[in-house]
C-alpha cells in the first residue's frame, strides 16, 4: 500500500508556520537540486515527495524539478521508488516527462514516462467528473469559501493500491479515496465526526453514498 496526499490548498496564510516552514525548506531543497537533503527529509516525511510549495503557484513537485535539473538517473529512480507521481501535473498542464524534453534532457525520457500499473474505468474523464463532483456536494461552502486545486485520479494507476488524501479546508477533515476493482472507494470525514465518516463509491455512471462502512478505515493526522 503506497499512502500519499493531495495538497489542492492555493492561500499560504492558511498554514500553520511551523509546517509552512517545514514544506518551504522541502521545496528549497528540491529547487536548489539537493538531493542528499532532499532524501533526508523523505525518510521523515513521507508523504511530502508529491507535494508542491504551499501556495501551489507554479505546481513543481520534487520530480518536475529534478526533471528541470536534468537530474542522474539514480536521483528520479531514488524518487519514483519512494512513491513520486509521473502523471502529476504542473499548473500549467505539464508532466515530468515534458519538463525534461523541453530542457533537453533525453537521459530522462523513459524513465519518466508515465507507466500505468492499473486502468481507471472508462471513460475515466467522466469518472473524475463525478468524482469532482461528489467533493463538490459533499463539502458544502467550503470550496466556495477557500479555493482548493481538486485532485486528479491518474495517480491511483501508479500502484497496484495507492492510497491518497485530500485535506479540505473548512472541513476540518477531508477525503480518503482509493481504486478499488472497478469503483473509486472514498471515505469522508471530519475531526467533529463521532464515527468513520461517510463512505462513496464513484463509477463513471455517477457517485453512490453507502449505508454501511465496507473497511476498518485509515488512520488520520493534521499537519495544519
Amino acid at each position: 500500500m503506497i499512502s500519499m496526499e493531495w495538497d489542492g490548498l492555493t492561500d499560504r496564510d492558511r498554514y500553520g508556520d511551523w509546517y509552512l516552514k517545514a514544506r518551504d525548506r522541502f521545496s528549497d531543497l528540491a529547487r536548489d537540486a539537493d538531493w542528499d537533503g532532499l532524501f533526508g527529509e523523505l525518510e521523515k516525511n513521507p508523504g511530502y515527495v508529491n507535494l508542491a510549495r504551499p501556495g501551489n503557484r507554479s505546481g513543481f513537485a520534487p520530480l518536475h524539478q529534478a526533471a528541470w535539473h536534468g537530474a542522474g538517473v539514480a536521483v528520479v529512480s531514488r524518487l519514483i521508488a519512494h512513491g513520486a507521481w509521473r502523471t502529476r501535473r504542473t499548473r500549467d498542464g505539464r508532466l515530468p516527462v515534458d519538463i525534461a524534453r523541453e530542457r533537453g534532457h533525453a537521459h530522462l525520457l523513459e524513465l519518466l514516462e508515465p507507466v500505468a500499473v492499473r486502468q481507471l474505468p472508462a471513460p475515466s474523464d467522466v469518472l473524475e467528473h463525478h468524482f469532482h463532483a461528489m467533493l463538490r456536494e459533499r463539502t458544502g461552502s467550503c470550496f466556495d469559501e477557500i479555493e482548493h486545486l481538486l485532485p486528479p485520479l491518474s495517480p491511483l494507476t501508479e500502484g497496484l493500491d495507492v492510497r491518497i488524501f485530500f485535506r479540505v479546508v473548512g472541513m476540518m477533515g477531508g477525503f480518503h479515496y482509493r481504486l478499488h476493482t472497478d469503483t473509486v472507494h472514498v471515505n469522508g470525514r471530519s475531526r467533529m465526526d463521532g464515527d468513520n465518516g461517510d463512505f462513496y463509491h464513484v463509477t463513471p455512471d455517477g457517485w453512490t453514498k453507502l449505508a454501511y462502512n465496507p473497511e476498518p478505515p485509515p488512520p488520520w493526522s493534521y499537519p495544519y
